[in-house]
């Protein structure tokens, strides 16, 4: 994951302020790439480009709950059962802590995502011990367990005049 030179950022011993920040994310020629674009303590917002694949293997996160909103393309969305959700530009699915899916780019172009998790005041977040498997054992989200191919980036930009 890699963060906009943009981003908005929050340090908890700051005065709260409100702070801009820019989708501006590359497009991808192959792979995925993952963006944070703003952060507090409680909630962070990526985009995330998705050539092909997606979030390929069923996990959950133990420590949020989050939502996918799509600007760009198609996914579906599977739960453990094998249920499909199609999910197009300008909808959202909302994946509450501890709710098992993955996700695909089922369009022919790239998927624009914007992801937003929120956290538990008070409970520490992140890690790749939160974002485990069905069997209890964390799931790396860049590793080849989870299907990651070597992000390529393309020349193109999304949302490109944004900054």
């Amino acid at each position: 994951m890699q963060a906009s030179a943009t981003a908005a950022r929050y340090d908890k011993e700051e005065k709260p302020q409100t702070k801009l920040f820019s989708l501006r994310t590359p497009y991808m020629k192959q792979g995925r790439i993952t963006q944070l674009v703003a952060e507090t303590e409680n909630m962070w917002i990526h985009t995330k480009i998705n050539y092909e694949g997606g979030e390929n293997e069923i996990h959950t996160h133990l420590d949020e709950d989050h939502s996918f909103i799509v600007l760009e393309g198609q996914m579906s969305v599977f739960d453990e059962k094998g249920n499909e959700l199609k999910v197009g530009k300008y909808q959202g699915v909302m994946i509450p802590k501890g709710a098992y899916y993955r996700y695909h780019n089922t369009g022919p172009d790239n998927l624009v995502v914007i992801r937003v998790g929120a956290g538990i005041k008070g409970k520490p977040q992140g890690g790749e011990d939160m974002r485990v498997r069905p069997d209890g054992k964390p799931l790396p989200a860049y590793s080849a367990e989870n299907k990651t191919v070597e992000p390529i980036e393309d020349t193109r930009f999304f949302a490109d005049f944004a900054g």
